[in-house]
């Protein structure tokens, strides 16, 4: 499963670093890609055997480190 979600409150490479602990405290096993110019995060599976963490449980996750998330 990969899922891009749109932060628009994405600024830095220290929200990035906010985002991916965030993450990581859910699904430490998960990739995160986080491109601060799109302002995008992008969660995958480490791989085709490990299941990604629900994309809520994700979501929360982001807005749980002070960042909003646009659908």
């Amino acid at each position: 499963m990969s899922l891009k979600l749109n932060v628009p409150t994405l600024k830095n490479s220290e929200s990035a670093q906010d985002i991916t602990e965030a993450i990581a405290a859910v699904d430490p096993t998960a990739k995160v890609k986080v491109d601060v110019k799109s302002r995008t995060v992008t969660v995958d599976a480490a791989d085709a055997n490990t299941p990604v963490a629900s994309e809520e449980s994700i979501k929360q996750a982001i807005t749980a480190s002070g960042h909003s998330i646009k659908d």
